[in-house]
C-alpha cells in the first residue's frame, strides 16, 4: 500500500472514531437543554400553584382539613427549536396538599394534570417564559 492510501486510511480511521464521539456529546448537549427547559417550566407551574388564586384552591379540601400547599413538575414531551428560541410542549402535574385545621399531618390530594405549549427564549443560564401559547394554534 502506498504512502498516499496508508494516509487516506488513517483520516478515514479517525473520522469514523469521532463519529460516535461527536454524536455523545451532541446527545449530552441535547439533554442538557432538555433538563433546562424541563426546570424553566416547572418554575412557571410552581409559581403559578403558590398563588393565592390557584385552581387548586377554588375547590373544596377533604372532609376536616385545610389547603396547606401545591407541589408542582413538569415533563418535556418535544422541543423545537426557533433560533435561539424554544417551543415547548411539557404536561404539568400538580399535587394539592391538606393538612388538619392546625397545620400537622400534611397530605397529598388528588393531582391534576394538564398539557401546554410554551415558547421560552435563553435568559442567563437558563430560560424565561417569552409567551404562553397554549390557547393558541400554534
Amino acid at each position: 500500500m502506498n504512502k498516499k492510501n496508508k494516509l487516506v486510511l488513517a483520516a478515514l480511521a479517525a473520522l469514523v472514531a469521532a463519529v460516535p464521539t461527536t454524536l455523545v456529546v451532541h446527545d449530552r448537549i441535547e439533554t442538557a437543554e432538555r433538563e433546562s427547559l424541563e426546570q424553566a417550566a416547572l418554575r412557571v407551574f410552581q409559581r403559578d400553584a403558590d398563588l393565592a388564586t390557584a385552581y387548586w384552591r377554588s375547590l373544596e379540601p377533604p372532609p376536616g382539613k385545610v389547603w396547606d400547599k401545591a407541589v408542582a413538575s413538569a415533563v418535556v414531551s418535544d422541543v423545537e427549536m426557533q433560533g435561539d428560541r424554544a417551543k415547548v410542549w411539557v404536561d404539568e402535574y400538580t399535587t394539592p396538599y391538606a393538612t388538619d385545621p392546625s397545620g400537622k399531618d400534611s397530605q397529598p390530594t388528588t393531582p391534576y394534570a394538564g398539557s401546554h405549549l410554551f415558547l421560552f427564549e435563553p435568559a442567563g443560564d437558563g430560560w424565561r417564559l417569552a409567551k404562553d401559547l397554549t390557547e393558541s394554534d400554534a
